[in-house]
């Protein structure tokens, strides 16, 4: 049987480091497959990339697109993490700017696919004009699509309380649904913003008419829902690509040695690690509650603190009420099934032959389904 043929595809992230990292960890697998990667962002977004390791390297092309000015978006914010939350409409106004330079390299290049993510969407008729096939990569789960799958366009939700319970066209029983305080922020998504679209607008219009809905999740872990989001809400190919776990970085941080001599150091399954992120923008309220949980519950803590550019400094006082819930689900026994959970996921996580034969599948359906005549 011949080889498949070695493949150009070009990956454009959303300008957010918690899509750009998975997006750079799916182009990394894909490079390893043997296949050409253009990695697509801005220059200060590819300048902060975890270095790119030296096996898969030349097989990576780092693309620095300048992103376009526009007003009330500060110099230098090329990321979300760079800009408070209400000046994020203004940096996807600037991100559809890429259109035309991106379109030209599109041109220039002659990719055979382009995997992209949710909010460009003028890239589908650029992508069919040239000739060039286009998979949409969520890094959202499955269930949380299925939210956003609109089956009835004429029935969509109107309010935030429509999303505290599973859509009607989810047919099996789940305890799958959105907090009010979550529901309200996602149904921001629903309402236009500066950059003149709405966000459910950018992900509707993107997932029309492409060849296929990469999806960062496993069967293992929602198999119900990939199969209900590939049968009856997306007329394409859905594809599992696994969880994406990041691969291990080489570090000269000193800062590191000590973090793992503190960790060798603690009983076996007894830290808590606590990691909010970088979209997060917790009230000092909410900041003192955990502070005082953790420290009342007296278990040994990793807290990863990450200032966001334009968010207020938080002071970690001593103390309070998290503390009975860590102690729970750390020591108690009636906690015992959290654990138990915890554990049968983390063999999922960890086992990186599942993760591989995952991407073999969709390399094998990029590899197979590219257009022959271009």
């Amino acid at each position: 049987m011949a080889e498949p043929k070695k493949l150009h595809i070009a990956m454009f992230p959303w300008l957010a480091f918690g899509h750009i990292i998975p997006f750079l960890e799916l182009g990394k697998l894909i490079a390893r497959k043997g296949h050409h990667v253009s990695f697509i962002s801005t220059p200060r977004n590819i300048e902060r990339l975890p270095k790119i390791p030296p096996d898969v390297a030349p097989l990576i092309t780092l693309v620095k697109l300048p992103l376009p000015h526009v007003e009330n978006l500060p110099e230098n914010g090329e990321a979300t993490t760079d800009v408070p939350h209400h000046i994020i409409p203004y940096l996807k106004k600037a991100h559809d700017g890429l259109e035309k330079p991106l379109s030209h390299f599109l041109e220039s290049s002659s990719p055979d696919w382009i995997i992209h993510d949710f909010a460009p969407h003028w890239l589908p008729p650029i992508a069919t004009k040239l000739g060039i096939s286009h998979a949409f990569f969520s890094i959202l789960k499955a269930s949380t699509l299925c939210f956003f799958m609109i089956k009835d366009a004429q029935d969509p939700p109107t309010k935030p309380e429509h999303l505290l319970v599973p859509p009607k066209w989810v047919p099996f029983p789940t305890k799958i649904a959105f907090r009010l305080f979550e529901a309200k922020k996602i149904f921001d998504n629903y309402e236009e913003n500066a950059s003149g679209v709405t966000d459910i607008f950018r992900f509707m219009t993107v997932i029309q008419g492409t060849k296929a809905l990469a999806v960062r999740t496993c069967m293992e872990i929602e198999g119900e829902w990939v199969n209900l989001l590939g049968g009856e809400l997306h007329n394409t190919p859905v594809i599992p690509v696994s969880l994406l776990p990041p691969s291990a970085q080489e570090s000269n941080d000193s800062s590191w040695d000590r973090i793992d001599e503190w960790l060798n150091n603690q009983e076996k399954e007894s830290v808590v690690y606590i990691a909010l992120g970088s979209e997060v923008e917790p009230s000092q309220e909410d900041f003192n509650e955990l502070a005082f949980g953790l420290e009342q519950s007296g278990l040994p803590f990793f807290w990863a603190l990450r200032k966001r550019s334009g968010s207020v400094a938080v002071e970690l006082p001593e103390g309070d009420s998290v503390a009975q819930t860590l102690t729970l689900v750390m020591k108690d026994e009636e906690g015992k099934i959290y654990r138990d959970k915890a554990k049968e996921m983390t063999t999922i996580f960890a086992d990186e032959d599942l993760h591989y034969r995952y991407i073999d599948k969709f390399v094998e359906f990029l590899e197979h389904q590219s257009d022959v005549h271009r």
